[in-house]
């Protein structure tokens, strides 16, 4: 039984390397970020290539039957919101297939090396949590460039409208002189409007496709606004300094921060650190807690309060403003 799990495994691992080389090829041409030459582009290109790049066509992975999966699940739309929020270039296939062969091969290198269960249980809940990790990684970067730029980007829809600009105007100027990823999101919703599509609509697109609680109020105020009337020019002004002051209220808490921040980083990282070292001047003084099982239960003890503790600390340094 075990000699077919590990060639299931290899097998698994084979398969994930060659779709990560074809994804890796794909990766090869960057991203444009000439927005001149990107304007450009979409002037001498034809009509149907406009239209194929605002009507696209969901694709999660280049392999038939598993796209067909990735779609027919509903446990994996959180997955799918996640890795739309990321914007990330590889198929959300790669991601599928990494988490449980990630996972297996934890589980397998623990039993190599003889290993407890639940040691072998917490490698591959760490491996397989990889993949989704990297993705969350790639959101959160995404999101704190999107909300240092969002300040810029009301002010200038606000100057656009005081200048007697439509509204939808005033998105099609960010979307045009704005740096991605502010600019992707907002060149997309004047997209979705040229289409058809209604501006409640996709505005409400864009705040699920953004994970932003200023651009939920943002996209709430211009609701508001079309429905009671109002000057949208100072509502827009007055969010973008609202904005700007919960920065800077931010930026006093993590300088109040650091000190538990560093602290954290500290404590987690010294065992590490001092059991390499051991291990490097004395390999048998250290390696009982890999072979003896007493040590095996220790190891796993000390993996689990680190954890807590590290959950624990991240609680009570970081603060939400």
């Amino acid at each position: 039984m075990l000699t077919v799990l590990i060639a299931l495994g290899i097998f698994g691992t084979i398969l994930l390397l060659m779709y990560a080389c074809a994804a890796m090829y794909r990766l090869l041409a960057p991203r444009g970020t000439d927005h001149a030459v990107n304007r450009i582009q979409k002037w001498t290109a034809p009509m149907e290539a406009v239209q194929l790049e605002i009507v696209r066509k969901e694709s999660l992975s280049d392999i038939p039957w598993l796209n067909e999966i990735l779609l027919r699940t509903r446990r994996l739309a959180p997955l799918r919101a996640l890795h739309q929020r990321a914007d990330c270039r590889l198929p959300l296939g790669m991601f599928a297939l990494a988490s449980p062969l990630l996972a297996i091969g934890g589980i397998f290198l623990a039993l190599m090396m003889h290993q407890t269960m639940v040691l072998a249980v917490l490698l591959a809940a760490v491996l397989g949590s990889i993949p989704t990790g990297y993705l969350y990684w790639l959101k959160n970067q995404r999101m704190a460039k999107f909300e240092r730029q969002l300040p810029d980007a009301l002010e200038l829809v606000s100057r656009a409208l005081r200048a007697g600009h439509a509204f939808s105007v005033g998105l099609k100027i960010v979307g045009d002189e704005a740096a991605d990823p502010i600019g992707q999101e907002f060149r997309r919703v004047f997209d979705e409007i040229s289409m058809g599509v209604a501006l409640p609509q996709a505005l409400q697109n864009m705040t699920e496709r953004v994970d932003n609680v200023d651009v939920r109020f943002f996209v709430t105020s211009v609701m508001v606004q079309r429905e009671t009337g109002g000057n949208l020019a100072e509502i827009i002004d007055s969010l973008a300094t609202l904005i700007r002051s919960r920065f800077e209220l931010q930026m006093k808490v993590k300088a109040l921060s650091a000190e538990g921040r560093f602290s954290a980083i500290i404590l987690l990282g010294l065992p590490i650190f001092v059991g390499v070292i051991l291990y490097k001047v004395n390999p048998e003084y250290l390696g009982l807690l890999f072979s003896d099982p007493l040590g095996q239960r220790f190891v796993t003890a000390g993996s689990v309060m680190m954890v807590l503790g590290a959950i624990m600390i991240k609680r009570m340094v970081v603060i939400k403003v």
